[in-house]
């Protein structure tokens, strides 16, 4: 069985108004995606303020089996 590795990492991003979407793709080791997203303007706007974090935990972080 394959040991699971529960260590974080924190990404503070800072966009200018002008962006409309945001894309984000996680790849592991073996550059497999295991998490993808995209973000809209409207999403944008709900996590700007400091939510970033806990709004991408509930949409990006993967599903445990």
């Amino acid at each position: 069985m394959k040991a699971e590795n529960k260590d974080k990492r924190m990404l503070q991003v800072e966009l200018d108004n002008s962006v409309k979407k945001l894309s984000i793709t996680g790849l592991d080791a073996d550059e497999k995606v295991i998490l993808k997203q995209e973000l809209y303007e409207d999403e944008l706007d709900q996590i700007a303020g400091g939510k970033l974090v806990f709004s991408f935990c509930k949409t990006l972080c993967p599903k445990k089996k």
